[in-house]
């Protein structure tokens, strides 16, 4: 609000007379001259005596108690005004409340006129920090983080762990709930302090609604400016914004989750077996599942994958559950039969993926829903496998990769070349000394279960070429592949170079 407009409204409720107004800056909040202020705030309209004044040097906007010698000031850079001693405290009380509603209303328009421009809630969450003077994050009804700002940084570290895997865990939720502030806050967006042992920081709270129905909450962290009554003002006006601006513009956030959503959720979240066995015992689960997790090879955020991806598979297999979760989608999916995913299911995933430039990975089979959060994890470690191989699968079964996790969870994987075969460090000392490809030809001849046909053809090589190198293999290194034993070992050999070749080359890069 300027300078000349507050005095305008002022003036029709008590007698306060304009000496001069310039109108450079907008005035955001008021206080009182108590005497020992040295600097003064550019969006602050203060008012008192002139003998307040240390430096009598007048603030950008000040209304003063008019005395002869204030009377006489002469001012060319400052906002002023006068009222007399009688009406001083008077015209605290209407000023601030003037200047609070129109800060609030301001707010708003502002809020909602840059989501009309930007259709972002990203900028909409920096917008309202950089007004708040705080860090603003943005939650839904499940405690899923669905923005924060990024003006300020975060450094609260359960904040920190929070936004990093995009949502709360159970156990937070359940602290959270616990706070008395949480028990006794009131069913509206009129903002509560929220304080607990395990951050340093203090926040504030304030309920998302959207037509009477609670959305979410938009949080407050204390850690750039110091808590203050217009926090409090501006934030029950930043969570109106947010119900109406996800309402209009992002609608996509608006909670819609069924009993079955809400259970893959909870049991991602770690949510207790006791808390979850009534749920369950309410739903019905096919006799063999696996998991899915499903990622998108190149971001187009959660409105797509919401509104298009998620609907296309839900239509692809109908009877798939599924929620999201840390920026993908967790699905649970009813397999034909225990022995695993179907052809003709992997083929629907294959083209899936393809088409909509998806990352898919495919848990084991399981029989319980209360192992579904187990299997997703082994899901999203066959995703994280193909990429730590360089594999170039979109559709990732659990069961290819296996192995592979198995060696990924030794803490020393430095040392797992102790666990070779000695052949394939022989091999691999032949071929460089004489130019050779024995090693090569080893594994393939082992991947194709010992078929000189099919062997030959995949190294496009004669069959008796292939009879040739063999032979000289087993002259130099003395194995038998005819031993299931020793078959084993130089498999297991081959995917233990392999996983050690790529994790270097990965260092590598990195």
């Amino acid at each position: 609000m300027l300078f000349s407009e507050l005095i305008q409204l002022i003036s029709e409720k008590l007698s306060v007379e304009s000496v001069n107004i310039c109108d450079t800056f907008d005035i955001k909040d008021t206080a009182l001259l108590d005497g020992v202020q040295e600097e003064f705030q550019n969006d602050v309209l203060y008012i008192g005596y002139y003998e307040q004044i240390v430096s009598q040097q007048l603030p950008p906007h000040c209304v003063l108690v008019r005395t002869p010698e204030t009377a006489a000031l002469k001012c060319s850079t400052s906002d002023l005004a006068l009222t007399g001693e009688i009406s001083l405290f008077f015209l605290v009380n209407v000023a601030k409340a003037l200047v609070d509603a129109s800060r609030s209303k301001g707010l708003y328009a502002e809020l909602m006129d840059n989501a009309a421009k930007t259709r972002s809630i990203t900028s909409f969450v920096n917008l309202a920090a950089s007004k708040l003077g705080n860090s603003i994050i943005l939650l839904d009804t499940d405690f899923k983080v669905l923005s924060f700002s990024t003006v300020y940084p975060i450094d609260d570290p359960l904040w920190e762990q929070n936004i990093r895997q995009g949502y709360c865990s159970y156990e937070f939720i359940s602290a959270v709930n616990e706070l008395d502030s949480i028990k006794t806050a009131p069913q509206t967006s009129e903002p509560i302090v929220v304080v607990c042992y395990a951050s340093p920081l203090r926040k504030l709270s304030s309920k998302v609604f959207h037509n009477r129905q609670m959305i979410g909450f938009v949080i407050m962290l204390e850690n750039e400016s110091t808590l203050s009554s217009s926090h409090f003002e501006m934030l029950a006006t930043v969570s109106a914004a947010a119900g109406d601006i996800i309402a209009k513009f992002a609608s996509y956030l608006l909670p819609d989750s069924t009993h079955y959503q809400r259970l893959l959720y909870d049991l991602l979240i770690g949510a207790p077996p006791e808390k979850l066995a009534p749920h369950i015992a309410k739903l019905s689960f096919p006799v063999n599942m696996c998991a899915l997790r499903i990622s998108q090879s190149h971001d187009l955020g959660l409105k797509h994958l919401k509104e298009h991806v998620a609907e296309k598979l839900k239509a692809f297999l109908p009877g798939t559950h599924l929620t999201l979760h840390e920026n993908g989608i967790a699905a649970l999916v009813a397999l034909e039969d225990a022995a695993g995913i179907s052809q003709a299911q992997l083929s629907i995933f294959q083209d899936f993926a393809d088409i909509e430039q998806l990352g898919i990975g495919v848990s084991n089979t399981f029989y319980k829903i209360e192992d579904f959060a187990r299997h997703y994890s082994q899901a999203c470690r066959a995703l994280e496998l193909n990429q730590h191989m360089l594999g170039e699968n979109s559709v990732c079964r659990y069961m290819d990769y296996a192995f592979f996790d198995l060696l990924g969870d030794l803490k020393k994987t430095g040392g797992l070349g102790a666990f070779c075969h000695p052949a394939l460090s022989l091999l691999h000392k032949y071929d460089t000394e004489n130019n050779t490809e024995l090693y090569h030809t080893l594994d393939v001849y082992l991947s194709c279960d010992c078929s000189i046909k099919l062997s030959s053809e995949k190294l496009f090589i004669h069959r008796n070429s292939l009879t040739y190198r063999l032979r000289r293999i087993f002259e130099l290194t003395q194995i038998d592949p005819g031993n299931c034993n020793t078959r084993f070992l130089l498999e297991m050999s081959f995917l233990i170079d392999h996983y050690m070749d790529n994790a270097h080359k990965m260092m590598a890069n990195d």
